[in-house]
């Protein structure tokens, strides 16, 4: 019989300009954890752990006064902004074998915090991953809600497993922590590589909030960049897409070649002209292009993991 109280839970926050949220954050958590120490469901020496992927404003001081007050608070400074995914895994990295599960939640606290007992009691039912699902997603615009249902749909097409309505919120127990670390990529992509890592899962359900301060800070092209990098990260089939649109286009040129030489030799009526000629050139100019275009993407991939740079830099920490 496990004893729980002698689990270790570790909160992992990553932060980015969130001065206007971050002592409202920061209390609601420790408030949490107070009172699942006080329940008996985790050890007393459960903690916060922030990353502050490199903000420019008041995050990072604000962070190491409230750690003066409560030893309970950690944290972590990236030299600059590293990026969401790149945060996520320097936090997860400085976490291992630091505690018994972990916990990961974006700073704006969006998702359910009331929710956490639930994937707690899923991983002592023997869940070594427990992600949590929105069940709307409230505070998001009708474009981001759109744009997210598509990239779902994309890259399951594509063949990469992801769940759906899941971001980063998401429990993480020991051994899936350390199989999420032997992922060395440059352009890690963790919500896509989480689900094939083999162990058994559960889900929570919960009702996302609106942001209660401050703005977003995740841009559309930010997004826009995430989800390119969760496909071609993870996924191959659109090298081989260009392999059947290759394919298709050589029938197509073969039967505009036959129709050429049928109208050149049986048609009187075909006057030359330069419009079939420079059409042609540019459709299959533009295949060679995209073709050129996406295994250039995916070479400077292999080329970046070949130099292994670093994928943060630690400029200080709280301990």
């Amino acid at each position: 019989m496990v004893d729980k109280s002698n689990l270790i839970l570790a909160l992992l926050v990553p932060c980015y300009n969130e001065e206007e949220v971050i002592i409202d954050t920061n209390e609601r958590l420790l408030n949490l954890i107070y009172k699942l120490i006080k329940s008996k469901i985790i050890s007393p020496k459960s903690y916060i752990y922030y990353v502050d992927d490199g903000s420019s404003d008041t995050t990072w001081g604000t962070i190491k006064k409230l750690h003066i007050n409560e030893k309970r608070i950690k944290a972590l400074k990236l030299s600059k902004n590293f990026g969401h995914q790149n945060a996520l895994i320097a936090g997860l990295n400085q976490l291992e074998n630091k505690c018994d599960f972990v916990i990961s939640i974006d700073a704006d606290l969006q998702q359910d915090i009331n929710v956490i007992p639930m994937m707690i009691d899923k991983y002592y039912a023997g869940s070594e991953i427990v992600f949590g699902i929105r069940k709307n997603r409230s505070g998001d615009t009708i474009f981001k809600k759109a744009t997210g249902v598509l990239f779902n749909k994309i890259f399951k097409i594509l063949g990469g497993n992801i769940i759906e309505d899941h971001a980063d919120f998401r429990l993480l127990g020991g051994k899936a922590l350390k199989a999420l670390l032997q992922y060395t990529e440059t352009d890690i992509f963790i919500r896509g590589i989480v689900p094939n890592l083999g162990f058994k899962t559960s889900k929570v359900k919960f009702e996302q909030s609106r942001r209660r301060l401050g703005k977003t800070k995740y841009s559309l092209m930010k997004m826009f960049n995430l989800a390119y990098k969760g496909i071609s990260s993870l996924s191959t089939t659109p090298l081989r897409f260009l392999f059947f649109i290759g394919f298709f286009s050589t029938l197509i040129s073969l039967f505009w070649s036959i129709y050429v030489i049928y109208a050149k030799y049986y048609t009187l009526k075909i006057v030359p002209g330069w419009a079939s000629i420079i059409l042609s050139i540019w459709f299959f100019s533009s295949l060679q292009l995209m073709a050129l275009g996406l295994i250039g993407e995916y070479l400077s991939k292999v080329f970046l993991d070949v130099k292994k740079r670093p994928r943060y830099i630690v400029e200080s920490s709280i301990d």
